[in-house]
């Protein structure tokens, strides 16, 4: 009868949202994991991270019903793919959140492929070791960012360029993390 109930019984948390990979290391906006649930009733709850070293402690307090945010800035380990865990005092539940966190702190790499010119465009054929936004700097400056994040594709750029224009191409990967420059020579 017991266990009958609780399976009609709805679950204590609610609308998950994890971010799915972050770098720590980045100082970027994706430095930190989201975590983001919603409880049915306010609860004391104990949030952690299971690491290699024991579980990395995030919250250890009491909340209201509704939305809960917290954030795991993953100081202290390697990188690889993490798990959630909620433990609910009052309802004396303890639930594993299934959405995975990868910790990434590796940059991409970037590589010029080939360079092609029409007219004021001129295009660049990149590269990269993963899934990543390219991204062109004419000058210094940051001045094209590729919307996909596929690992081959083209830049292209709708100005003239001029004989002292520098040029560079960086990649950016899913977490923040970003290349070394790569200049571009003979264009």
């Amino acid at each position: 009868m017991v266990t009958q109930h609780l399976k009609l019984e709805p679950s204590p948390i609610s609308q998950t949202h994890v971010d799915k990979v972050f770098s720590p290391v980045c100082n970027c906006a994706t430095n930190v994991a989201h975590i983001d649930f919603s409880i049915r009733r306010a609860d004391h709850l104990r949030i952690w991270v299971r690491t290699p070293s024991g579980p990395a402690v995030i919250a250890d307090r009491e909340f209201p019903k509704g939305m809960v945010h917290v954030t795991w800035d993953g100081q202290g380990v390697a990188d690889g793919v993490y798990y959630a865990v909620v433990r609910m005092s009052r309802a004396q539940r303890t639930i594993d959140l299934p959405n995975p966190i990868r910790v990434d702190m590796q940059p991409p790499t970037i590589t010029l492929a080939g360079i092609q010119h029409d007219g004021a465009k001129t295009t660049f054929l990149y590269r990269t070791s993963e899934p990543a936004h390219a991204l062109l700097y004419v000058n210094g400056r940051r001045r094209v960012r590729t919307y996909s994040t596929r690992r081959h594709g083209r830049l292209p750029y709708y100005r003239p360029l001029s004989p002292t224009t520098t040029l560079a191409l960086r990649a950016r990967d899913l977490a923040g993390n970003l290349s070394p420059l790569v200049p571009i020579s003979g264009t």
